[in-house]
Order: structure tokens, then sequence, then C-alpha cells
């Protein structure tokens, strides 16, 4: 009879507590910092400026009904069913909104958006594990290790587990349908799986696919795996295989996502409008960048690390061409996915996400023929050891760079407590922006984050009047649209301060002089080089909060950097 020791380490006992450690580390570190931008004494609403149309949208969803039509189809609505479903427990637990109490219903507002981060950041967490389980399967402990450790530090990935979005579930079921897609390959040294497992992970890889599409479109691309490892293996009974799990990945993106048959109208306005959106642009805030093929790699380079992007996509062509199948599977979904979003004029630092598994996986499998080999194999994992820690800015440097910057206070809020000391010395004093608040600005009254989206500019006008010590202004046209870095608000209106953050002025500045945009992208450069000149000559820099970091967006968002300008003193 084995001793208890040996019975607490067999292998399947230190395998199972080798997986739980992969997950509670993932886990831990995305849960760091993740309270980042939520309600305070100075704001209401998160800064995230998603977040609060996600829960809206969300709330139109009663499950205890049978109601899961929220009437919102931008993105499936997978996810929108999972947060009204955690909304319901936090009422239940926490207590729920009060309508006689705004603050109390905006605080029960910020712990349903607490508990949305906390399914991501679980999801992210879960990702982790299944490219480790990936991996598992295809390599050895140190890559699988390996693989698992450059996602769960990956700075761009741990950052959006931390938001009330629908990005990291949607990868999270994506990974999950790849994981069964890939355990249909047997294992070095194994025999074939049996029928029954067959037919068992070709159905969850289809609904998991399903899943994915239903919590954002773009996931129904994880079928093409499954589909080529079917055909690459099992010719003789992949096309009903791959009907079988073309029917489960259906039936689960109606479950998932009902409106598609039961708000059918609402449904194709919604994804045509999302489809369109792609393809013309998000504003201004990609005029003028390079086109996504490009952008999209110096996302992966930011947002994964440059060694790991490199290696895991040189393995995964290397193996391909030496026919590993996984290899081949796993381009055959990365690469189409890589042309849809590198065609596309929006390029959102989360839409490369779904390619940070496949590449994951091909940096483990590096790393894991790299500890086989003597001379070279030292360099490739001394090299993944180096990506792991983020020599090149990715890997922890880079995630704990960012984790620093949604654990300190934001730096609008460090600007907003400023100017509000400022007015404590200076009664009436008056803060000016270039443009409507926002969640770019500091609050300087509760609901600024929303203003721009739920109120009118004379609902703004009225809430800026109303909001104690400073006030705020900004200049709008004789029609009563405000207008956007005029010069007129400081030649004119003469604020005490102004004040504007990067979200605001990065587009202008990289549309300077530029002969290649648009009108309206020409139009607003000039704008800002007329009321920067305005500033300049009467006005003089006072302080800034914030680094400078050149982020895309929706990286940006935990990070702006705050100006404040003084009015020169007269003589």
């Amino acid at each position: 009879m084995p001793e208890p020791s040996q019975r607490l380490l067999s292998p399947e006992r230190l395998r199972l507590l080798l997986q739980l450690a992969v997950f509670v580390i993932a886990l831990a570190i995305r849960l760091v910092g993740i309270s980042w931008g939520l309600k305070n004494d100075l704001h209401n609403q998160s800064y995230h400026p998603d977040e609060e149309d996600i829960f809206r949208f969300s709330q139109a969803i009663e499950p205890a009904q049978f109601k899961f039509t929220p009437g919102f189809y931008n993105y499936g609505t997978f996810y929108l069913t999972t947060l009204r479903i955690a909304s319901d427990m936090t009422a239940a637990y926490t207590g729920g909104p009060d309508p006689k109490n705004q603050d109390a219903t905006w605080s029960y507002i910020a712990r349903c958006n607490m508990a949305g981060r906390i399914i991501s950041a679980l999801a992210g967490a879960g990702t982790v594990l299944l490219a480790f389980l990936i991996l598992l399967r295809l390599s050895n402990l140190l890559g699988a290790c390996s693989g698992a450790a450059i996602l769960a530090v990956a700075p761009a990935h741990v950052v959006h587990s931390r938001f009330q979005t629908v990005d990291v579930m949607a990868v999270f079921l994506l990974t999950a349908s790849t994981l069964f897609a890939l355990k249909l390959l047997p294992k070095d040294g194994e025999e074939p799986p049996a029928a029954k497992s067959i037919l068992k992970w070709v159905i969850l890889s289809g609904v998991f696919a399903g899943l994915s599409a239903g919590t954002k479109y773009t996931g129904i691309l994880a079928l093409v795996t499954l589909i080529v490892v079917l055909f690459a293996t099992r010719k003789e009974t992949a096309v009903k295989e791959s009907l079988i799990s073309l029917g489960a990945t259906l039936g689960a993106f109606i479950l998932s996502c009902p409106g598609i048959l039961l708000d059918n109208s609402a449904f194709m306005r919604d994804f045509k409008y999302e489809m369109l959106h792609t393809s013309t642009g998000h504003g201004l805030v990609f005029e003028g960048t390079a086109n996504g093929f490009i952008y999209h790699l110096g996302n992966m380079l930011q947002g994964l690390g440059t060694i790991a992007t490199v290696t895991g996509f040189i393995t995964l062509a290397y193996f391909a061409y030496q026919k590993k199948v996984w290899a081949i599977a796993l381009l055959a979904f990365m690469l189409p996915y890589y042309v849809l979003i590198g065609r596309a004029e929006v390029k959102f630092m989360r839409y490369t996400f779904p390619l940070y598994t496949g590449l994951a996986i091909g940096f483990g499998y590096a790393i894991a023929k790299g500890q086989e080999q003597k001379q070279l194999g030292r360099f490739v994992v001394g090299a993944g050891i180096l990506a792991v820690g983020g020599i090149d800015y990715g890997g922890l440097i880079g995630t704990v760079r960012f984790t620093q910057y949604m654990t300190a206070e934001d730096p609008r809020d460090s600007a907003a407590r400023y100017l509000k000391d400022q007015a404590k010395s200076k009664p009436g004093l008056v803060v000016g922006l270039p443009e409507d608040p926002w969640f770019w600005s500091p609050p300087l009254f509760p609901d600024s984050t929303i203003a721009r989206r739920s109120m009118t500019p004379k609902k703004r006008v009225a809430a800026m009047e109303a909001a104690t010590a400073p006030k705020e202004t900004y200049f709008m046209t004789p029609e009563g649209n405000p207008t956007q870095f005029d010069k007129r608000l400081v030649t004119d209106l003469k604020p005490d301060i102004v004040t504007y953050t990067s979200l605001e002025y990065a587009d202008p500045i990289r549309l300077k002089g530029r002969t290649d945009i648009s009108d309206t992208g020409k139009a607003l450069a000039t704008q800002y080089t007329e009321f920067q000149a305005a500033l300049d000559k009467d006005y003089e820099a006072d302080r800034f909060y914030g680094d400078e970091a050149n982020l895309v967006q929706d990286m940006a968002y935990v990070q702006p950097r705050v100006l404040i300008w003084k009015r020169k003193a007269t003589h």
C-alpha cells in the first residue's frame, strides 16, 4: 500500500495542482488594479467609455422572464447575459439600485461593473490555463509553462482582463474551441482517440466556437481550426463531422444570441452597422495611421512583446512547413483573421487578442524544442526567459508598468483635485475645456464621464454651471453645438485655466501638416494649431499629470496625460 506522501505526489495530483497554480497566478495578476477608474468621490461612472453602455444594454435582458433580446447587437449577447446574471447576484447579496438615492444607484452600478470585470479576469486566467493545456499536449512541461507565462503577463491582455467588456471572454471561448479541436490529434506515442471521444470533442469544439461568436461575431472563425484538423486526420468522416460541428456551432450561437431569430430586424441593423463601422473608421482616432496590417503588427509587438510575437509566428510557420497538423490548423485560423482585421479601418489593440493564443503556443513550443537542443537551444530558452521578463517592454515589465498606472490615482482625478484646490483660494474660478466633457476630462462635476453620450449640450452646460467650484466652460456655436479646440475659448471666453488630455490632443497633433487625410482631419489639425497658438500667447503651462505614453486608444484609457494651463498675470 503506497504511503500517504506518495499518494499526495501522484502524477495526476501534481498535474491538477500545476493547472490550479497556472490559473491562480494568472488570475491574481489580473485582479491587481481591477478597480481602476470606477466610481469615487469625484465621478459617478467608470472611466472606460464602453462600460456604462454595456451595463445599460445588459439590463434589457431578463433571464427570469426568458427575455434575451436586449435590442443591441453590435456584438453578440452572451457576455451581456452573463453580466445581467452577475448584476442580479450583486443586487441580491449587496443591495440593488435606489430610485430615491442617485449616489446609491451609481454605487450599485459600480459594483455591477466590478462583477463584469471579475468575469473578464476569470476568462483571461482561463485562457492562460487553456494555452497551458494545449501546449502540454503538444510539447513538454517547460514549453507549456513558457507559453502560459507569456500570455499570463501579456500587458494588453492583462489590462483588458480588468475591463467590463466582451473581448477577453470571446477569446477564452475561442481558445476552448481550439483546445477541443487539437484534442483530436493524438499525443506522441498514443493511440488515436476513440470514436466516442472524437464525437464529443467535435461537438464541444463547435459549441465553444458558437459561444465565442455569440460573444463577438468573429469567434465563428474558430471553426476553421477544427475543420482543418478533421480533413487532415479523418478524411473518410471529415465532411460528416464538420457538418456536426457546424450544427453545434450554429445551435450554440443561436442560444447565446437568440436575437438573430427573435429580433432579426434590430440584429441585422446593428450587425450591418458594426461591419460598416470597422470598414469606415472610428472618427479620427485612426485617421492617418498605417494600414491595419502594419498597425496591428505594432499592436502585437507592444501588447504581447516583440520576442514572443516574432518567435511564435516563426515557429508556427516553420512547423506548418514541416506539415505538423497543429501548426497548420492554428495558422488556418490566424491568417484569415489577420487579413480580416488588417483590412479594417478600426485598429484597437483588443482586435489582436484572438491571435495571442496561437502566438503563445508557438512561443512555448519553441522553448520546448530549444530545451532539447544544446547551443542554439540554450539561446532560444534564454530569449524566452527574457521575453517573459519583459526585456522588450512586453512581458512582466510591461504588465508591471500598466498595473502601476491602474493602482495609482488616475491622472484625471489628480488634475481634478488640483483644480478644486485652486478654486478654494480663488472663488469663481473658471476652467475651460476645448470640447465637451467626457471620459477624457478631469471630473469637475460627478456625471462628466457620461456627459457627451447621455446629455444634450444644453443639459451639459446646466450640469457644468450647477457644479460647485470650479466652474467649467467650453465654446459653443450660435446654434448651441460645442466646438473642438476653438481658439475663441481662449480669446473670447478667457477662462482662468484651460485643461485637456492626450485622449483629445493626440489626433490633431498626429494629423498636423498632413495632406493625405480627410477634410475633417485637416480642419481639426488647423483648429488645434490656431488654438495652441492662442493658448501660448495668453497662457502658461502650469502642470501636467500622467505619462506621455504613445498608446493605442484602448490602452491609453488607463493613462492619459492631463495638461493644465493657467492664464498669464496681467500688469
